[in-house]
C-alpha cells in the first residue's frame, strides 16, 4: 500500500512552484491566466464525466438546468469541426471502450485549446518583459504553460475512475484510501480498442483488472494527457519562434540614418558602409538572429521529453526488456519523427 500511495501521490504534486521565477508585478496576470485554465479544466471535467458515466451505465444525466448540455456544445465549438467529428464517430461505434475514448479525447481537446490560448498570452507578456525573465520569452511562456498543464494531471486520474464507478464512502477505510482509492479495480473496457490496445471482447467490458494494474493504467492516462498537450504546445511554440525569426530586428539609436545616406537626396552620394564593431554595446545589427535556433531547440527538447515519457511507460509495462527493445518500439510511434532507434536510445533516458 505504501509504495502504491507514493506512486499515486506524485500525480497530486508539483516539483516547483510556478511563481518561482516570475517578477512580482507579473504574478497577478499569470495567476489570472492559470485561473482561466482551472475553469476550463473544471468545465470539461464535470461535463464530459457526466455524459460519459451516463452512456457507460445507461443512466440519464441529472441536468435540470441544461448546464451540461450547454457546456458540451461550448466544448464542441471550441475544439472545432474535425475534433467534434472525431468525437461523434467514436460515439457512433456504440461500444463502451469507444464511448470512453470519445469523451476522454474531447476532454483533452477542450483543455488543449485553452492551454494554447494561454501560451500565446504568456508569450505576449514575456516579450514585453523579456529582459527581466532570464531566458527567451517563448521558453518562459512554454515553461509556464507546461507547469500549468501538469498541475492538473491528477484530475485525469480521478476522471478515469469516476466515469467508470462511484466511490462508496466507507468510514472504516484509512484516509489514504478515501482520498486516492488505491483499491479501485479498473474495468477491462479501458484497455480494449479504441481506448487502448487490446482487441475488443464483447461482454468483457466490466470484467475487473487487479489493483496494481489499475493504478498503472490510471497513471498512463494521466501521462498521456500531459504528453498530448505538450506535443501541441511544442508545435505552436516552434511555429511562434519561426514567425519571430521572420521579423526584422529593430535598428537602435538612429544608426541607420548616421551610416546610410539617401542617394536621391540633393548633394549626397551613395556611401561606403562603415564597419561596425560586433561587440559595441547596444548595437545589434550584426549579431546573429537566434530565433530559428530557438525554434529548433524548443521542438527538439519537446521531442526528447516525449521519448522519455514513452520509455518510462514502456518500462513500467515491460520492465524485463532491454533499452534496444524500448527504443525500437518508440521508433514505430509518431513521436519518433522519423528518428532511428539508436538515436532514440541515446536520448530517451536523459
Amino acid at each position: 500500500m505504501g509504495k502504491r500511495f507514493l506512486e499515486l501521490s506524485e500525480l497530486y504534486e508539483n516539483a516547483e512552484k510556478w511563481d518561482k521565477n516570475v517578477p512580482a508585478d507579473l504574478v497577478p496576470a499569470v495567476k489570472a491566466l492559470r485561473k482561466s485554465f482551472d475553469d476550463a479544466h473544471w468545465g470539461c471535467w464535470i461535463t464530459t464525466k457526466a455524459f460519459c458515466y451516463s452512456l457507460l451505465h445507461n443512466e440519464a444525466v441529472d441536468n435540470p438546468a441544461k448546464e451540461y448540455i450547454n457546456y458540451l456544445m461550448h466544448i464542441k465549438a471550441r475544439v472545432g469541426p474535425a475534433a467534434t467529428q472525431h468525437f461523434h464517430d467514436l460515439i457512433k461505434q456504440g461500444t463502451l471502450p469507444a464511448i470512453f475514448k470519445g469523451f476522454y479525447d474531447l476532454y483533452l481537446d477542450g483543455v488543449g485549446i485553452e492551454a494554447l490560448i494561454i501560451f500565446k498570452e504568456l508569450a505576449g507578456i514575456g516579450r514585453a518583459n523579456e529582459k527581466r525573465l532570464g531566458n527567451s520569452h517563448l521558453e518562459w511562456a512554454a515553461s509556464q504553460t507546461k507547469h500549468m498543464i501538469r498541475s492538473h494531471n491528477h484530475q485525469i486520474d480521478i476522471w478515469v475512475r469516476d466515469v467508470c464507478d462511484k466511490q462508496i464512502y466507507d468510514p472504516n477505510e484509512d484516509v489514504e484510501e478515501q482520498i486516492f482509492w488505491t483499491k479501485w479495480q479498473a474495468p477491462r473496457l479501458l484497455i480494449m480498442k479504441p481506448s487502448r490496445f487490446q482487441p475488443y471482447m464483447a461482454g468483457a467490458d466490466w470484467e475487473r483488472l487487479d489493483s496494481p494494474t489499475s493504478l498503472s493504467l490510471r497513471k498512463a492516462f494521466a501521462e498521456n494527457y500531459v504528453l498530448h498537450l505538450e506535443i501541441q504546445l511544442n508545435r505552436v511554440a516552434g511555429q511562434a519562434a519561426v514567425e519571430l525569426a521572420k521579423q526584422p530586428k529593430p535598428v537602435e539609436n538612429g544608426a541607420a540614418d548616421s551610416n546610410v545616406s539617401r542617394p536621391n537626396s540633393p548633394g549626397m552620394t551613395a556611401p561606403v558602409p562603415q564597419p561596425v564593431n560586433a561587440e559595441t554595446p547596444g548595437d545589434n545589427r550584426y549579431k546573429p538572429n537566434n530565433a530559428r535556433r530557438e525554434a529548433r531547440k524548443i521542438n527538439t527538447q519537446g521531442m526528447y521529453k516525449s521519448w522519455r515519457r514513452a520509455y518510462l511507460a514502456l518500462k513500467k509495462k515491460r520492465p524485463e526488456e532491454s533499452d534496444v527493445w524500448y527504443s525500437r518500439q518508440i521508433a514505430r510511434l509518431e513521436i519518433a519523427k522519423g528518428a532511428r532507434a539508436e538515436t532514440i536510445r541515446k536520448h530517451m533516458k536523459k
